[in-house]
């Protein structure tokens, strides 16, 4: 038997930019499908409340409990929310990825990620509007009392599912430090203001992480712009972090493959 020569490397061709889609105004009827309190508020004045209160409510996504999916997916379901202390979830997103390029792949997978619809309507522009949610849910409560409530169920495809809760925490947080360390493998430093700084922590990555692990970093990179693309988010200090971390990541790997020259400007 003669030997089978080893295959080649896949080669993996990266853009050097992530493009941004054009511009599209969030609408004001599907604000207010999302909450019909909002009137005539502004859209920066209704940002900034979310703003101050999106810690607490994300704090609350993470204390639901639901039952498992069964066979096929309801339109309602039934929720258990421990800590109440801000507004309730109005809605369980189902999402899923696209269909699998071989048909005899398993059924996709469906994840339930908990929402407030007023903060994704906020920001995600091509999202179409949500069901209208009962009064029991939008109401508030004392932090102490577990409510059990039924909400819709939303399905949603997403070109990477498993990049939706990054996004999530930071529609509600903001915290572009915490959106840049969850697409890096290590922390990342307080300052990558300049070319210096970021070839620094790039030739750090390189040197401690093999290519392989940094192009698994860049897929969750393109994961999330994918993401914010489908949905409509034009949000400056989300595109900036994924930019910054593009371009480390790419940085990285050049380094690492011996190309520098591919990503670091001789400027």
């Amino acid at each position: 038997m003669s030997d089978v020569a080893p295959s080649p490397p896949t080669l993996v061709s990266l853009p050097r930019h992530l493009g941004r889609p054009d511009f599209q105004e969030i609408s004001k009827e599907v604000l207010v499908a999302a909450d019909p309190f909002i009137g005539d508020a502004s859209l920066p004045f209704l940002r900034q409340g979310l703003q101050e209160a999106g810690p607490s409510m994300l704090k609350v996504l993470g204390s639901v409990r639901t039952g498992p999916l069964q066979n096929t997916l309801p339109t309602e379901i039934p929720i258990v929310v421990n800590d109440s202390s801000a507004s309730l979830p109005t809605h369980m997103m189902a999402i899923y990825g696209p269909p699998p390029q071989n048909p005899s792949a398993e059924k996709r997978k469906i994840t339930l990620y908990p929402v407030h619809s007023t903060v994704l309507a906020a920001y995600c522009a091509k999202l179409p509007a949500f069901r209208p949610t009962s009064d029991a849910v939008m109401s508030a409560t004392p932090e102490h009392i577990v409510r059990e409530v039924t909400i819709p169920v939303r399905p949603i495809c997403l070109p990477s599912p498993q990049t939706y809760p990054q996004l999530s925490s930071f529609l509600y947080t903001k915290r572009t430090d915490a959106l840049l360390a969850s697409m890096m493998p290590c922390l990342p430093p307080q300052s990558l203001a300049n070319q210096s700084e970021i070839i620094t922590f790039a030739t750090r990555l390189a040197g401690t992480y093999t290519i392989h692990a940094l192009l698994q970093h860049a897929m969750t990179v393109h994961g999330l712009w994918g993401n914010v693309c489908a949905l409509g988010i034009f949000d400056d200090a989300l595109w900036d972090t994924i930019d910054l971390a593009w371009q480390v990541l790419l940085t990285a790997i050049a380094i690492g493959t011996g190309n520098p020259q591919d990503m670091i400007s001789s400027a």
